[in-house]
């Protein structure tokens, strides 16, 4: 299951597993992952993707997290900034030559904004200070 966060120029897609990302855009592979790929990790104990940033087929780019990757500690916010760093390049044509601090303050605001507004959607105990 897939739920969906809209923002302007990117959504965020936050799923119960990484199968869900692949059931969210009914296809069986997509960027070079593949939902076997997904089922045979998860049914080793991992979790095959725990964020992916990407363009959605027919869709905006996609900022995907795997809820079952969150730990509900500090590295869940690690994760966030991860992928937040890999959109902000994306949604500036990875241009870091000239907007280095405009994709660095992009990833840090938009993933405060994240634990500020989402994370306490997937976890009750997480108290923003």
């Amino acid at each position: 299951m897939i739920t969906r966060h809209e923002y302007d120029d990117y959504c965020i897609l936050i799923g119960t597993d990484a199968i869900s990302i692949f059931d969210y855009y009914q296809v069986d592979e997509m960027h070079g992952l593949s939902r076997a790929g997904a089922v045979k990790r998860i049914a080793e104990g991992g979790t095959y993707i725990d964020g992916w940033v990407n363009l959605g087929p027919g869709d905006k780019p996609y900022l995907f997290l795997n809820q079952a990757a969150f730990l509900y500690n500090y590295k869940d916010i690690t994760l966030v900034m991860h992928e937040y760093c890999h959109m902000a390049l994306l949604l500036n044509d990875y241009d870091i030559e000239s907007k280095e601090e405009q994709i660095i303050t992009f990833a840090e605001n938009s993933t405060n904004l994240f634990f500020e507004n989402l994370y306490s959607l997937y976890n009750k105990s997480f108290v923003y200070l």
